[in-house]
């Protein structure tokens, strides 16, 4: 099975249990609106965040090129939701042996976010325009230019999927996750574990985390 497909049908499962079923129609269980859009054009403007851009401040600082990543994943949630709610997959498959640049180019990377949040945020607004392909184009393009290959996409998707499933689990909703473990948080701890299990399945991965958040004495929420 491709790794895209894989993905697709993860972030299916995900939205099916926190959101309900009806969440392809545009709503949560809760009765609350989805703007899978809005989503999007927020997570890119994290993104840009993580660039040293601000010429006014930390003028030699690097680029916090990791977090760049989280959030390149993260909009890669959403823009999958989106496609799952348009009723469209198929077209993300075209991007499954997409060649990353040897090189980072930062400057070019937030020129094309800057495009993305552009696009969804028009998109947003005039409900009648249809950005997801043109959206997907360019974050596949920011992809490839921080030299990200869909391996890569897919094993840092994986970690925040499972860590979202065990957040739900945990008592996310209601306020009870510890997301601080230890001197930590939880993400920089789940890509540790995958760092050094790389091949782990989803449920694998899901085990690993519980055991590791089960040695700080966390008080699970079953």
């Amino acid at each position: 099975m491709s790794k895209i497909k894989q993905m697709f049908e993860l972030q299916k499962q995900f939205n099916n249990n926190t959101n309900g079923l009806q969440w392809t129609d545009g709503i949560t269980k809760d009765g609350r609106y989805i703007s899978w859009l809005r989503c999007i054009y927020m997570e890119a403007t994290e993104a840009i965040d993580s660039f040293n851009w601000k010429h006014w401040k930390n003028i030699k600082e690097e680029h916090d090129l990791d977090n760049s990543k989280v959030e390149l994943v993260d909009i890669w949630h959403f823009i999958m939701s989106e496609a799952i709610y348009f009723g469209d997959t198929q077209f993300a498959y075209n991007y499954e042996n997409i060649k990353p640049e040897r090189e980072v180019n930062p400057e070019l990377v937030i020129e094309i976010l800057e495009k993305l949040v552009a696009v969804a945020s028009s998109a947003n607004v005039n409900k009648s325009q249809n950005a997801l392909y043109e959206i997907t184009g360019l974050f596949f393009k920011a992809l490839t230019t921080m030299s990200m290959d869909i391996s890569e996409l897919y094993k840092r998707y994986l970690v925040k999927n499972q860590l979202n499933v065990f957040r739900q689990k945990h008592g996310y909703k209601k306020g009870t996750y510890i997301k601080l473990w230890g001197v930590e948080e939880d993400n920089v701890v789940a890509f540790r574990i995958m760092e050094k299990y790389p091949d782990l399945m989803p449920e694998q991965l899901y085990k690993e985390l519980e055991k590791e958040y089960n040695s700080h004495n966390f008080i699970l929420n079953k």
